[in-house]
């Protein structure tokens, strides 16, 4: 039998419908008091085994407070799967398979892969193989094309209903003409730009000056429309509603970040410094976030107001397997900022550390002071945003620490699930996961069904091939991502967002809602 939710996140209270008014705050989510008022004392998530199965288990898909799962997919054992969260608008998911260099005595550049293809209900529309150089990726989706990258920095534009290949080229000859260089030539970021996809060269062997490069290509043919040199980028590329790129390049060593952001059509917009590493993270409404410590004005890079989370130490997440920024944070300009990060230190942040050693927190999209912080588990993916309003994030159990292997491979000492949150922190539903593999991918939603990939054995003493599982999950209400309040408002992956907010989106937004 799966326990419910709040025997494994201990929380005090429920909503069991997300459509009716919400009483009370759970014991693990801490609301910032308002001027004047006083804190509340620190919760601290339950840890009795003998807490009952929770309210919000009538919320779950699946039986005794589970998803359901609607289906799976396991690669052969000797193949690596890279799925990205990628998703076309009909819900049809998309993946790349490539013969495992562990277990295949190739050459890594003439490794078989294959363009992979499903249904929503998780048949597979096409299988199709990919030339080499290999390493192949598919990054997002523009209208019935889908684009896939490769060794060497090659792009290439598939049709969407057969996998064919439409166009390609190689961004390794607009940065270089020397074949000999293109071997540690990658494309690390590519992000809709319309007209464009922009592209992030990176030189993956650089020695001290080398150089990046921005490349647009044409989404309909593949030409080249404009490149620019920036220095060396760590970090996914983030796009506005208008087509304005911004990127930044940091130096660890320096503490030191070069932002910078570029119009549609390539021309500079502006170019800052700040000290630390603070790279672009999301846009909206003319709003910047530099990653969890600073909010600025797209239009000319000036400071607008500190995160309370700046406090927090920084660290590495693992928030999904993407060189898009989808899913990093849920930034709605004057409504909502949602983020993870570990306890920060300023006013309204968490007064008690636990096992996860994670955070959710509601920040103002203005002030950046804490609204809410909720407690989550180690590991988390960041939320994706819904058209109802609701935050979906996939994380471990609060109560659990991880310890050097406990979260890691199939055989983990504890499980995953999917939680449902209101704008304010409020929690939904709580449901557990299939499986003790870490879900760490980007999440697609379509009508309700979300999937991710779970990489089965990942842990240091593996054979090192990446064995991920894909799996798809039932929300209990039919939903979908959200038209707007994306890292990149212009697109990013392929559900990120539209260019424009349109319908009901649009006039919520006009409303000012």
């Amino acid at each position: 039998m799966v326990l419910g939710a709040c025997l494994w996140v201990g929380c005090a209270s429920s909503v069991e419908d997300s459509a009716g008014p919400m009483a009370g705050t759970p014991a693990d989510v801490t609301q910032t008091p308002a001027p004047g008022g006083e804190t509340p004392a620190p919760q601290v998530p339950a840890t009795d085994s003998r807490v009952p199965p929770p309210e919000t288990s009538a919320a779950c898909s699946g039986p005794d407070g589970t998803a359901r799962l609607a289906w799976s997919h396991d690669a052969a054992w000797n193949r690596t799967v890279d799925f990205r969260g990628l998703m076309d608008a009909d819900g049809n998911t998309y993946w790349t398979e490539c013969e495992s260099s562990y277990w295949v005595d190739k050459d890594p550049s003439l490794l078989a892969c294959q363009l992979v293809s499903v249904t929503p209900e998780g048949t597979e529309r096409y299988r199709r193989d990919l030339p080499p150089p290999g390493a192949w990726a598919a990054h997002t989706v523009e209208g019935d094309q889908l684009f896939v990258t490769g060794r060497l920095a090659l792009l290439s534009a598939r049709d969407i209903a057969t996998g064919q290949e439409r166009w390609s080229v190689s961004l390794g000859a607009v940065k270089d003409e020397d074949p000999a260089a293109h071997h540690a030539l990658r494309i690390e970021s590519l992000v809709r730009s319309p007209p464009y996809l922009v592209a992030l060269v990176h030189d993956t062997f650089g020695d001290v000056g080398a150089e990046d490069l921005l490349v647009a290509v044409r989404a309909d043919t593949g030409a080249v429309a404009w490149k620019v040199p920036v220095p060396p980028v760590h970090a996914p590329l983030v796009v506005d509603a208008e087509g304005n790129v911004y990127g930044g390049a940091s130096d660890v060593l320096a503490q030191r970040t070069a932002l910078f952001s570029y119009t549609v059509d390539g021309q500079l917009r502006w170019r800052t410094e700040r000290t630390g590493v603070v790279e672009p993270t999301a846009v909206d409404g003319g709003t910047l976030l530099l990653g969890r410590s600073e909010l600025v004005d797209a239009a000319t890079g000036a400071s607008l107001a500190t995160l309370a989370t700046a406090s927090a130490e920084s660290f590495y997440y693992s928030l999904g397997r993407s060189s898009s920024p989808f899913g990093r944070a849920a930034l709605q300009a004057g409504e909502l900022l949602v983020l993870p990060d570990m306890r920060c230190a300023t006013d309204g942040c968490p007064t008690t550390a636990h096992p996860g050693g994670t955070f959710l927190y509601g920040l103002d999209p203005e002030s950046g002071a804490v609204r809410w912080h909720r407690a989550v588990g180690t590991w988390p993916t960041a939320p994706l945003l819904t058209q109802r309003g609701a935050l979906l994030l996939v994380d471990r159990p609060v109560n659990e620490p991880c310890g050097e292997y406990g979260c890691t491979g199939d055989d983990a000492a504890i499980g995953s699930f999917l939680r449902e949150l209101g704008p304010d922190g409020r929690e939904l539903s709580a449901c557990a996961l299939t499986g003790k593999a870490p879900y760490i991918t980007p999440p697609a939603l379509h009508r309700g069904r979300v999937v991710l990939g779970a990489w089965t054995n990942w842990d240091a003493s593996n054979d090192w091939t990446q064995r991920m599982s894909i799996r798809a999950f039932d929300l209990t209400t039919p939903d979908e991502p959200a038209s707007g309040g994306w890292v990149s408002a212009g697109g990013g992956n392929a559900r990120s967002g539209q260019t424009k907010p349109t319908g009901g989106a649009a006039q919520a937004r006009a409303a000012g809602r």
